[in-house]
């Protein structure tokens, strides 16, 4: 069964591997990722005009240096008025999944209850969340803040905000319901091929607060929020000032399923 892990991964490497390559990570800061950052706008926008979240089931890879190949399943699919937007993983050694729920009212996302599981050589650990009672307001885990990302993205390149070098902010709650804050620019807007479609995508440069020299470069399709079209781990620590390194991980968008029309990404 440790066929397939490098013989000279240690744990020194391993805490170099941005958490979200360890799964508990990758599954969330995408698998992203307080007090807003002095220079940061408010990261809210008028998604009333958004897309609704689409249910679909998109199939990536994950790659990155010294491990295998990691497959890694999303999905967003609709009970109701409840959305449900999950993401899981396994390989030889390692699974995880985490699981989001969240109702849309009146153009607005509202966490609805999480659960997530990691397992690393048999040994992990379980996390949940229940709904909020109706007068709580509660953060989203993460993976309701892709969604909530693709459609307020959308809203904000639109309007000429949270561009390059005016950042962005977004509070959300990780897997054991810490308060993160995810820090993000929108740099462009880009047609991209994947899955055999070509997709119109918002560029974001994404980073968390306090963790500024871990970069995620991401791309979103806003007709179908929550979907990643690619994303490039990019590590500024080791990198000379000014120049920018190149990608260590990368995910890339294998295949899209949908009711959707596949006519019009």
């Amino acid at each position: 069964m440790l066929a397939l892990v490098p013989r000279r991964i240690h744990w020194t490497r391993l805490r170099r591997i941005p958490s979200p390559c360890r799964l508990n990570g990758w599954l969330g800061a995408m698998l992203l990722g307080s007090a807003l950052l002095s220079t940061a706008q408010q990261a809210s926008a008028d998604v009333s005009s958004a897309e609704s979240p689409v249910p679909f089931t998109a199939q990536y890879t994950l790659v990155l240096d010294g491990w295998p190949d990691v497959p890694i399943t999303q999905r967003i699919s609709q009970s109701g008025e409840l959305y449900i937007a999950s993401m899981e993983a396994s390989i030889k050694v390692a699974s995880g999944y985490e699981q989001g729920r969240f109702l849309l009212k009146e153009g607005q996302l509202q966490p609805a209850g999480y659960r997530s599981g990691y397992r690393l050589a048999g040994i992990g650990k379980d996390y949940s969340r229940e709904a909020p009672e109706p007068d709580e307001t509660l953060l989203p885990d993460r993976q309701t803040l892709l969604v909530l990302l693709s459609q307020q993205a959308d809203a904000q390149w639109a309007a000429g905000s949270c561009l390059t070098g005016a950042p962005c902010a977004l509070e959300y709650l990780d897997h054991k319901g810490r308060t993160r804050t995810l820090m993000y620019e929108i740099q462009a807007q880009e047609s991209r091929v994947a899955a055999g479609q070509t997709f119109r995508t918002l560029r974001l440069d994404t980073w968390r607060k306090h963790r500024d020299q871990k970069h995620y470069r991401l791309w979103l399709a806003p007709r179908w929020p929550g979907l990643m079209v690619a994303l490039d781990y990019l590590d500024y620590e080791d990198s000379p000032a000014g120049e920018v390194p190149k990608r260590s991980a990368h995910l890339t968008l294998d295949r899209l399923s949908s009711s959707r029309r596949q006519a019009s990404p």
